[in-house]
């Protein structure tokens, strides 16, 4: 009877002899196409060329695709990052996510599977793991860190060494701290702002009074607004198109994405006074270069060089702005995010800030961006119905209970 063939991607019993002064040990090894190899390693002794073999052989299996039961946890994990880093070069990921799970597989989850095979990362080490990092970081770095096990594990179950992904049985991560509404800023207090950023020289100089302006009177994202180019705005129809948003990658350096969402890419209507804004600032731009207001192209608000401005000095800058002026640290290019949901919706439909923000869901908007430190007077307004004075009201008085309450 013939011996029956080795499975794919895997190899057959392991022999060491002597050759020479060290030792080789091999052994067949059954590749993806089906063909079967022998495979050798050389070492000093017989156990360390075994061990040595071993260790090929588990790269050859990952290599070729094949991740068992016993493959290391952290083999997986990179392979997993391999495979993110591919979508990322086709545009299916985005550049920042990677560098995120990158930093947080280095420092904070590889460190602690080291050890471990890809089947020893059970539900109750993987709880174990997400919990602790909730305790010791944060909520959001826990979840961070959840969804890359959850991809490494989830490699495993499509490679049939795993047969349920056991991030799903974990506990969910709570958040211990009862998160802080958004802040967004009154009418009143925008101006002021403007106010103060106009009588700033720095901040003139930096462009900040007419940045916070745009942001002010958009809404946009803080690497929308440095993305927005001359030619993107429509003064005749007084709207500007979002056509990408900045980011920095490592390995892409400084580059203009497609935006976060579907919604990303939209029409955003401009006020009449952000309208002169920008006429005026055209203006002053053209003016410098020698040209007509017409023919100016490229960024609005560039850096000092004229090129892409980077949303870190940008943040460096209103830093230093917020520390000159004596304002808290929760004033960001976010802020007027926030403001411009708050009062759009205070006046129109939800779904109109939603679109105008770019959010892929209403419920975005008003659960994240909408700032409630300001109670609206028209809810009392519409309870007025239930005044009994001011409507005369024959309804009896309330009788004496023989146990009234306390």
């Amino acid at each position: 009877m013939a011996r029956p063939r080795l499975p794919v991607g895997t190899y057959g019993k392991i022999s060491a002899k002597k050759d020479g002064s060290s030792f080789m040990a091999s052994c067949q090894y059954r590749d993806v196409d089906g063909r079967v190899r022998k495979v050798r390693c050389w070492a000093a002794t017989k156990a360390a060329a075994e061990n040595k073999l071993r260790e090929r052989l588990l790269d050859r299996q990952i290599g070729s695709g094949q991740i068992k039961p016993d493959t290391k946890a952290v083999v997986v994990g990179e392979k997993w990052l391999e495979e993110f880093r591919e979508q990322v070069d086709l545009g299916n990921r985005s550049g920042t996510s990677l560098d995120t799970y990158e930093q947080r597989w280095r420092t904070l989850v590889r460190p602690r599977i080291e050890g471990l095979s890809i089947s020893e990362l059970t539900a109750g080490r993987v709880d174990a793991i997400v919990q602790t990092i909730n305790k010791e970081y944060s909520a959001s770095t826990a979840r961070t860190v959840r969804a890359i096990l959850s991809g490494v594990c989830g490699l495993a179950v499509r490679h049939e060494a795993l047969k349920v992904n056991p991030v799903r049985d974990a506990r969910p991560v709570e958040n211990r701290k009862r998160k802080k509404p958004a802040r967004a800023l009154t009418a009143d207090e925008v101006l002021d702002i403007f106010a103060k950023a106009d009588a700033d020289e720095i901040a003139q100089r930096q462009d900040l009074a007419d940045i916070m302006r745009f942001y002010g009177g958009t809404g946009e994202r803080t690497g929308e607004g440095i993305a927005v180019r001359w030619e993107n705005i429509d003064f005749g129809k007084k709207v500007a198109w979002v056509e990408g948003n900045m980011v920095r990658t490592k390995a892409d350096g400084a580059k203009i994405n497609e935006g976060k969402s579907a919604n990303a890419l939209r029409g955003v209507p401009l006020a009449d006074w952000l309208v002169d804004m920008l006429l005026d600032r055209r203006a002053r731009v053209a003016a410098r270069q020698g040209i007509r207001p017409e023919e100016l192209t490229g960024w609005v608000f560039p850096n000092t060089l004229g090129g892409l401005r980077e949303a870190s000095n940008l943040r460096r800058d209103w830093r230093a702005f917020r520390k000159r002026h004596g304002i808290g640290d929760w004033f960001t290019p976010r802020t007027f995010r926030r403001t411009v949901a708050t009062l759009v919706t205070d006046a129109l439909p939800a779904r109109e800030a939603s679109d105008l923000l770019g959010h892929s869901r209403v419920s975005q908007t008003t659960d994240t961006y909408i700032g409630r430190n300001l109670p609206s007077r028209r809810p009392a307004v519409v309870l007025g119905v239930l005044d009994v004075a001011k409507n005369g009201s024959k309804t009896a008085p309330r009788s004496e209970s023989k146990n009234p309450r306390p």
